[in-house]
């Protein structure tokens, strides 16, 4: 005797085929190419924080939840589309009165030391990653903890007075730090 199951599993199977006809049939009917988002509607947002300041792109913004509730750290990386090198100069946010530009050395002893820095550079062609370990952003004398779910307005300075504005998702720590996209090691 057939299994009662036997009929529901042929249209569990049908039914993402079906989908799938669907979608097809919709991109290619009446000869029209897909459109993006219905008038009206904004598309997207990038899941991380984008901007652009010209020539320079800001990708892959977010900020990893803080163990620490007077801290944070944020993670970017920043793109140069031009043949000329640039610099991020200054950072603001509005979690934070006191955010610094920093740099993770490694001294003689082989021990990790974070240090500020003035300024840091981004490659004519090339692309900067603020990531663990490396440079990142420090978000000093937070005045509310940062949780899972918030969001950080930032706007990052450049050399010749160019900004970016973008917003920073905070998400858990184990989100990691890695930049989206490979850039052969330009640092």
């Amino acid at each position: 005797m057939p299994l009662p199951r036997a009929p529901r599993h042929r249209a569990a199977r049908a039914a993402p085929a079906a989908a799938l006809a669907a979608v097809l049939l919709s991109a290619t009917a009446c000869g029209t190419a897909a459109a993006g988002p219905p008038a009206g509607t904004a598309p997207a947002e990038p899941a991380r924080g984008h901007a652009a300041a010209g020539d320079l792109e800001v990708s892959g913004a977010w900020v990893p939840e803080p163990a620490n509730p007077r801290v944070a750290v944020l993670y970017l990386e920043v793109d140069n589309a031009s043949a000329e090198d640039a610099l991020i100069t200054d950072v603001s946010t509005d979690a934070s009165p006191d955010a610094d530009l920093c740099s993770t050395e490694t001294t003689e002893s082989g021990a990790s030391r974070m240090r500020v820095v003035e300024e840091i550079p981004v490659a004519g062609g090339g692309a900067t990653a603020l990531v663990d370990g490396g440079y990142h952003i420090m978000l000093n004398d937070l005045s509310d903890p940062l949780e899972v779910g918030d969001a950080v307005e930032v706007v990052l300075t450049f050399d010749g007075g160019r900004e970016a504005a973008f917003t920073a998702p905070v998400e858990p720590m184990a989100a990691g730090s890695a930049p989206t996209t490979d850039h052969g090691g330009h640092h």
